[in-house]
């Protein structure tokens, strides 16, 4: 028999501009953020970080808190400026302490989130989602521990190419979501661009 137990749900929100919109960078010291905890049960996102012109020669220092860490010690990560590009922290973070920058940056420069780097969520049980498809074929997987092609995936749907919603529930308890090191438990969930939006449900 299954468990009964409190769900919690995870909306995520793909935005280039989710965290700081896109304005100069005029010199070293604190990047501020529109959100330091953009979602909330332990769940987070990699930084997504754009720049109009060629911001290489920066660095951002990130401090917070790493989603599936369960030692409560913040982590630092040091991210070079993108050229002219964009580039996504290593980590997912479920809390933001600080961005601090390096030096000036040229042109704008937002901080965001990224379809493609998906939501992490800590430990838990996946039970469910829903979504809405667009006219185009796309997909939905839950990996564990990264999106990396080396990493495991423990489920993988299709989505129909067409405008349309369903919801989909997990038989039995649902999937745990556990890494192979117990100081670093978390999946990934990944939607195509043709998912445009999607909630999953937790306990």
């Amino acid at each position: 028999m299954a468990s009964t137990t409190d769900i919690w749900a995870v909306t995520p929100v793909y935005s280039a501009t989710l965290l700081r919109a896109a304005a100069t960078v005029a010199g070293a010291g604190d990047v501020p953020l529109l959100s330091y905890q953009p979602l909330d049960n332990g769940a987070g996102y990699k930084l997504f970080i754009t720049s109009v012109g060629d911001s290489s020669g920066m660095t951002f220092t990130i401090v917070g808190y790493v989603v599936g860490d369960l030692t409560n010690t913040p982590t630092t990560e040091v991210m070079t400026g993108p050229d002219a590009t964009a580039e996504s922290s290593a980590n997912y973070y479920s809390l933001i302490t600080s961005v601090t920058a390096s030096g000036a940056g040229t042109g704008n420069i937002s901080i965001g989130t990224v379809v493609t780097d998906g939501v992490a969520l800590p430990r838990c049980r996946l039970r469910g989602f829903y979504f809405i498809a667009t006219a185009g074929a796309g997909s939905i997987a839950l990996t564990l521990d990264g999106t990396a092609a080396s990493d495991r995936t423990l489920l993988n749907v299709a989505t129909p190419a067409i405008v349309q919603s369903q919801q989909m529930s997990l038989p039995g308890d649902g999937i745990l979501i556990a890494g192979s090191a117990a100081l670093s438990s978390f999946g990934v969930v990944v939607n195509t661009a043709a998912v445009t939006s999607i909630s999953v449900f937790c306990s």
